[in-house]
C-alpha cells in the first residue's frame, strides 16, 4: 500500500483539524442543552412536590410528564455527545496516525446516527455533522491507493453498531442517575416536608411531634425517607 506524499498528507491533517474543531464546538453546544434540560427537571421537580405539599395532585402531574418528556430527549442529546466523542477520538487518532485511513471508514455511519437522532431537537447542528459526513465520504472516494487491502464492511457495520449500543446503555445510565425519579409521598411524609418548608428547612423533633401528633421515632423515620427520596438532607445524622 502505497503512502500518501507530504503535501497530501499535510492537507489530510489540516482537513481533519478543522473537521476536529467543527466537531469540539457541536460537543459543546450539546452539552450546555444538557445541563439546560437538567436544570429545567430538577425545577419541575420541585414543582411536583411542591404541588404535592398542598394537595394539587392535578398540577403534580402535569409537571411529571414534562419531566418524562425532558428525561426522553435528554437521552437523546447524551448518547448523540457519546457517540460525538466517539468520533472525536477516532479523528483525533487518525491526525496522529494519518496513514492508517482505514480508521476513517466507520465514522460516516456514526455520523449518519447521531444525525437521525438529533433532527428532531438539534437541527441546526444536523447540517454541520452532515458537512463532516460528506467530506469524509470525498476524501475516502478520491483518496487512491495501489495494493489496498479490502474492507470487510460487514464487520465494521457491526463494531458501529456495538458503540452505538454502548453509547445508548451508557446515556439512560447518565440520565438515570441525574435526572431524580418523581417522588411519591403519603400523607405524614406531606406533612413533615411542608412542616420543614414552613420552618426554613430546620424542625424541632419534639414541637413537630406535639403539633402534628406524631411519635419522634415516627418522625425520624419519615425524615430518612424524605432524605432517601433525594427531597431533604438530614444534617448530623
Amino acid at each position: 500500500m502505497d503512502v500518501m506524499d507530504e503535501d497530501a498528507r499535510v492537507a489530510f491533517r489540516n482537513r481533519l483539524e478543522n473537521s476536529l474543531s467543527i466537531l469540539n464546538a457541536q460537543i459543546e453546544r450539546l452539552r450546555l442543552r444538557y445541563s439546560e434540560m437538567e436544570a429545567k427537571s430538577k425545577e419541575y421537580f420541585e414543582k411536583v412536590v411542591e404541588c404535592l405539599v398542598s394537595m394539587d395532585e392535578e398540577r403534580a402531574k402535569i409537571y411529571a410528564e414534562e419531566i418524562v418528556e425532558i428525561r426522553r430527549l435528554a437521552e437523546i442529546v447524551k448518547k448523540s455527545q457519546l457517540l460525538l466523542l466517539q468520533v472525536k477520538i477516532r479523528l483525533e487518532t487518525i491526525i496522529e496516525i494519518t496513514e492508517v485511513i482505514g480508521l476513517i471508514v466507520p465514522l460516516t455511519s456514526l455520523l449518519t446516527e447521531v444525525e437521525d437522532e438529533l433532527k428532531p431537537i438539534a437541527p441546526e447542528i444536523v447540517q454541520n455533522l452532515h458537512e463532516l459526513s460528506v467530506c469524509i465520504e470525498e476524501f475516502t472516494a478520491t483518496t487512491v491507493y495501489n495494493k489496498l487491502e479490502p474492507v470487510n464492511y460487514g464487520e465494521l457495520s457491526k463494531e458501529a453498531e456495538k458503540i452505538l449500543l454502548e453509547a445508548q446503555r451508557n446515556a439512560v445510565e447518565i440520565v438515570k442517575n441525574r435526572f431524580p425519579d418523581i417522588p411519591a409521598l403519603n400523607e405524614n411524609e406531606i406533612k413533615i416536608y411542608a412542616y420543614i418548608s414552613k420552618n426554613g428547612g430546620e424542625i424541632d423533633l419534639k414541637k413537630c411531634s406535639e403539633e402534628l401528633k406524631l411519635d419522634v421515632r415516627e418522625i425520624k423515620s419519615i425524615l430518612a425517607s424524605l432524605e432517601e427520596k433525594g427531597l431533604i438532607e438530614v444534617e448530623g445524622a
